[in-house]
């Protein structure tokens, strides 16, 4: 059974090792992405931090009028008087941002223009889409496997626990590689298969989330969004929506504007309200895109179990439940998954070519044996 659990502990995570690899390292380096693009590019993501001025209309309309080629997906509104508005656009990764008080276009880009951008969708979608992002989950469920396996192998036969969590330094290169492959795994352990689970349930929705939600609760967290009137013209302002939804939801914070996709869509209004856990929220107040009228309101905290676990997947992944604090020890995380990673695939190679060496002296041996004889 060890042989086994052995074997297939070294060939899953060598069929891995790669994307996890990427994985935690990239995740380490963009916990703090937001923060770290507001420094490196100010003249995009920060403005004089005044009361925001520019309603919900005057901003639409200034994403429109910055890149007129895609239809606006959503707006991201600041967190702090201090952030630009964000408009994200339909089919297209380019970005542009807004000064909130005017609505006048600070600029413009595509993500891949950046560091940080680049490295979010290297973690998220391997630079590949659906794909690369179906990848990443299934990689994230490989991870756990390989977690819960290499526990098992090392767990100390005998109480000698002192020994197995010891990284014995002065011992030779491949001891002290196994020694870190082994300690860092546990002791990091339990939070890298929360953080792999839940990127997995981000990453894999309706394959793995939405079929384990039903099966644990009895109901899903997907409910379909609802639908505009069939009329067709110009839109409703979105400026009384978004006094609506303030009115419905007083204590809560307006993240997102989300235009509908289709002509049947609706107009989603994130918001996120004192109680929550996600960073951004997870209610929705739902209008009319012809008439305004309100459709729905999805309360998060008085939805069913399915839709409250769901909004917990992201701030588990990104660290951010306990503030600061967790959200550094996510960059450590992230690199314990990068160090075991490493250390596992190199000692593999290691492995190989010592063996390699080895048979080429015992042939060489053999040779000289023979051209005595």
């Amino acid at each position: 059974m060890r042989r086994f659990i052995l074997w297939l502990h070294r060939y899953v995570g060598l069929a891995v090792v790669g994307v996890l690899f990427m994985s935690g390292l990239t995740g380490a380096l963009i916990t703090f992405d937001s923060e770290i693009d507001r420094v490196t590019h100010p003249e995009l993501r920060q403005v004089a931090p005044q009361s925001a001025g520019a309603g919900a209309d005057r901003l639409a309309a200034g994403a429109r009028q910055a890149w007129s080629r895609d239809p606006v997906r959503m707006l991201v509104l600041p967190e702090s008087p201090g952030d630009a508005v964000e408009v994200w656009y339909r089919g297209s990764s380019m970005r542009a941002y807004l000064d909130p008080r005017d609505g006048h276009v600070l600029g413009l880009r595509d993500t891949h223009d950046s560091l940080m951008g680049v490295l979010v969708d290297l973690h998220t979608n391997l630079l590949s889409g659906e794909t690369g992002r179906a990848v990443i989950g299934w990689c994230g469920l490989a991870a756990i496997l390989l977690i819960v396996l290499g526990i098992w192998l090392w767990w100390p036969r005998g109480g000698r626990w002192r020994q197995a969590l010891t990284v014995k330094w002065e011992a030779g290169p491949a001891r002290v590689w196994l020694d870190v492959h082994k300690v860092a795994g546990i002791v990091t352990g339990v939070f890298l298969v929360v953080i792999a689970a839940t990127g997995a349930a981000l990453a894999l929705p309706g394959v793995v989330t939405e079929p384990l939600l039903v099966a644990l609760t009895g109901a899903g967290a997907k409910q379909a969004a609802p639908a505009s009137s069939s009329r067709t013209g110009p839109p409703a302002s979105l400026d009384t929506m978004v006094q609506r939804a303030g009115a419905t939801f007083p204590e809560g914070r307006i993240t997102r504007l989300m235009m509908p996709a289709t002509p049947k869509g609706a107009v989603a209004i994130r918001m996120r309200l004192p109680g929550e856990i996600h960073q951004i929220g997870r209610t929705f107040v739902y209008f009319d895109q012809y008439d305004g009228r309100l459709l729905r309101t999805d309360n998060v905290l008085e939805s069913n179990l399915a839709t409250r676990i769901n909004a917990w997947f992201y701030p588990l992944h990104t660290g951010v439940y306990g503030g600061t604090a967790t959200r550094l020890l996510n960059v450590l995380f992230g690199l314990s998954l990068a160090l075991i990673s490493l250390s596992g695939g190199w000692m593999w190679v290691r492995n190989r070519l010592a063996r390699k060496r080895a048979e080429a002296r015992k042939r060489g041996r053999a040779q000289v044996t023979s051209a005595a004889n």
